[in-house]
């Protein structure tokens, strides 16, 4: 075998190797982080009560989340928020940042209100079926300036099949 066939057999070799080579799975608390979860919102400053909400964390940092679309009692009336949009990034080998928008208007009227600016810090509990955390809203009308600011806590657990 001369010298330039052992190089081309090696080379052949080397990219077989690669190709057969499964790709590099997710840390264990990215593929526990993904997916969609359940959860409670319970609002602390000023303490407006607690509801649930849907969220999923989906692979490439998209996040969506859910929640009641009629809001009653709010401060400023009664509320119709759409579906929230946005984005998710690790800060740790447990925890997350997650920021989403909401469209906000007026339940009576129709009239447009603005936005609920939604910022939650979240860790990853041991038990990959738990998330908690804390979050920030910020309600901004339609010009974006804040009008409040809501904090609070924030848990979850994994829907499972």
């Amino acid at each position: 075998m001369t010298t330039r066939q052992f190089l081309t057999l090696g080379l052949a070799a080397a990219i077989m190797v690669a190709i057969a080579t499964p790709a590099r799975a997710l840390p264990v608390s990215d593929t526990s982080f993904v997916g969609s979860w359940f959860g409670t919102i319970t609002a602390t400053n000023p303490p407006l009560g607690q509801f649930n909400d849907l969220i999923s964390f989906h692979t490439g940092g998209i996040v969506t989340e859910s929640r009641r679309y009629f809001v009653p009692g709010t401060p400023f009336g009664n509320l119709l928020e759409t579906t929230g949009h946005g984005a998710w990034e690790r800060t740790g080998s447990n925890s997350f940042e997650a920021s989403f928008r909401f469209l906000v208007q007026d339940a009576d009227t129709g009239a447009a209100l603005g936005t609920d600016n939604v910022r939650l810090s979240l860790t990853l509990n041991q038990d990959p079926g738990a998330l908690t955390g804390t979050f920030e809203s910020q309600i901004k009308d339609t010009a974006g300036n804040v009008l409040l600011i809501v904090t609070g806590t924030f848990s979850a657990t994994r829907i499972a099949v």
